[in-house]
């Protein structure tokens, strides 16, 4: 009688603990995703690992305010199955407060700027699984290097006929003039981004300016800048995009961008970038084959102009089968191209030295 009397009494707290949650409106939230990689590079050997592609877990709730108003906030977190990431600390992803009404949508605190912006803005970008290894060719971190989070304030408009924009912005921090061009410094970026939709079609575009991104002969800081626009059309089994971006200031050999991790890694170099980058995916009940191309034309460097053999070529090709509405089989293969370092060839120019790089995946996603 006693045990039962103490179920009875937890299944009780169980039961208002749960109340409680719904209450407050607190949705748990996550995926976890990964697999098995084998990449292997030209005369660089290989490699088989578990690979995990991004991991989450997540917290968010709202509360009613009244007039239309709400109070909404967010905390995020990488959950890596290999622990890879496990150094990264709590709230490492999306995590903020704010407000939302009519008016639009106002946050603070660690939040994807226009490039980023949201889990849509990736399917139309990098549709792709892939590790958090830049040189993974599996993921278009090339093209996506100058997409970050952003320690500041974002705005987001209404949908007004099919027509929506934000505005994301971080704050510079309070060194003094002496410490504004050290390591410690962090950069002070404005990234604005607009889209359109209509009828499946969609065009978007986005631009970012970021301070003290290169230092120039007299060793001052210069800014940099970065635009994107894409369109396409995107039905309920087909998907179809092209995307150029132009990139001005950063570091070269498609490097990424210093203001990625919050402070300043400098270039030396002030490097102008052309890319293209196409996506397309068509659904066949729950088989989704999908292949991404992506090129980036010869690097101009200030006061050399175009820098030969600092192009890279990439192709990715893969599918995914759908279990279930949550758990998603993945596979890929991708190959890159790509520069890594300067060198002077025998005219004395300054050239780029490239290799390839290969690898395979299969892995699972579960989102919850």
């Amino acid at each position: 009688m006693r045990r039962i009397k103490v179920l009875k009494q937890m299944t009780f707290l169980s039961l208002m603990g749960c109340s409680g949650v719904a209450m407050a409106d607190v949705v748990l939230y996550g995926h976890i995703k990964g697999g098995i990689g084998y990449t292997s590079g030209s005369g660089d050997g290989s490699i088989t690992q578990m690979e995990d592609y991004k991991s989450r877990i997540g917290f968010r709730g709202n509360e009613d305010l009244g007039n239309g108003l709400q109070a909404i906030w967010q905390v995020e977190q990488f959950t890596p199955i290999s622990g890879a990431e496990s150094s990264r600390g709590w709230n490492n992803r999306d995590t903020f407060i704010g407000l939302k009404g009519d008016f639009g949508t106002v946050r603070a605190g660690y939040i994807s700027d226009g490039m980023m912006d949201t889990a849509d803005q990736k399917l139309i970008v990098d549709p792709w699984e892939w590790n958090l290894n830049a040189n993974n060719p599996k993921g278009v971190a090339n093209f996506t290097r100058v997409d970050k989070r952003l320690q500041g304030i974002r705005y987001d408009s209404p949908q007004m006929g099919g027509f929506k924009f934000n505005v994301t912005h971080q704050l510079a921090d309070n060194a003094a003039q002496s410490d504004f061009e050290t390591a410690s410094t962090v950069n002070q970026a404005t990234v604005l981004a607009a889209t359109y939709e209509h009828a499946g079609y969609f065009a978007k575009g986005a631009y970012g300016l970021y301070k003290h991104q290169n230092e120039d002969s007299n060793q001052h800081l210069n800014d940099a800048q970065v635009a994107r626009v894409m369109g396409g059309y995107r039905a309920k089994n087909m998907l179809a995009v092209l995307a150029y971006q132009y990139t001005e200031g950063f570091k070269g050999l498609w490097a990424t961008p210093a203001s990625v991790g919050n402070h300043a890694q400098i270039g030396k170099t002030d490097v102008k970038t052309h890319e293209v980058l196409g996506n397309f995916a068509y659904t066949m009940g729950a088989f989704t084959p999908r292949v991404s191309y992506v090129y980036g034309f010869d690097e101009r460097h200030a006061g050399i102009g175009k820098v030969d053999n600092t192009h890279y070529n990439q192709v990715i090709v893969g599918a995914d089968y759908a279990l279930s509405k949550r758990t998603t089989v993945l596979a890929s293969a991708g190959w890159k191209n790509a520069p890594y370092a300067y060198a002077v060839n025998a005219a004395g120019k300054k050239t780029g030295l490239d290799n390839d790089v290969y690898s395979v995946g299969l892995g699972l996603r579960h989102m919850f």
